[in-house]
Formats: C-alpha cells, structure tokens, sequence
C-alpha cells in the first residue's frame, strides 16, 4: 500500500491533510500528543505514518499559529499537554476542508472508475 505522500501530489498535499486530521481530532475531543497518534493510526492504519518526530513539532507549530491551545493535565507537574482547538483552528479546519472537498471527490471517483474498470 502506498503512503498518503506518494498519493496526494495533487492540489492538497500530505502537508495539508495531517494537520487538518489534528484539529479535526482535537476538535471531536481534546487530547495528548499520543493519543492523537494512536487515534490517527486507528483510522488510517499505515497509510499515514505519524511518529513523535512528526507530530510534536506540528502541534507546536498549530499552537504557536493560535490553532490549538494546550495546559498541562496535572497542575503541579508536567506530564502530558492536553490540545484544544481554537476559534482560530475551527476557522483553520472549516477552509481546509472547504478547500480538500472537491479533490477528495475528484479522487474518490477515479479510485471508483479504476476499480470498476479492471474488477468488472
């Protein structure tokens, strides 16, 4: 199976789709960084590869935007960040998704033909 950064070359990139599955995530409920990797390999198996090195410095990089919002989950010690969407990330997430929409249609339908045409 071929990962998402081989398949998606077209106007929505890998880039795109990672941290709009972040804040859709965070957005259904707040989480940790490894919950949101377990979460992520529980939709997509191994067609998205998301390891610490990957998703820590994203959700760094949409907290410091104002996407994300993230506290400590026990007050007196750091254990784990707990994220939060953000007005901000809601806005984010809506004109992604706007955006990703029709190419994900465009690319359904070929998938669909394509298998329809050597499968029949």
């Amino acid at each position: 199976m071929r990962r998402v950064d081989d398949l998606l070359k077209g106007p929505v990139k890998s880039k795109t789709v990672f941290p709009a599955l972040i804040l859709h995530l965070v957005e259904e409920q707040p989480d940790h960084g490894y919950g949101l990797m377990q979460r992520i390999a529980e939709i997509c198996g191994d067609l998205i590869a998301v390891n610490t090195n990957k998703i820590y410095p994203l959700l760094r990089r949409l907290e410091e935007r104002g996407f994300l919002s993230a506290t400590w989950d026990h007050p007196t010690k750091r254990s784990r960040r707990i994220y939060r969407i953000t007005p901000a990330g809601h806005e984010r997430l809506e004109h992604i998704k706007a955006a990703m929409a029709p190419y994900l249609a465009s690319l359904e339908g070929a998938i669909g033909r394509l298998r329809g045409e050597l499968y029949r």
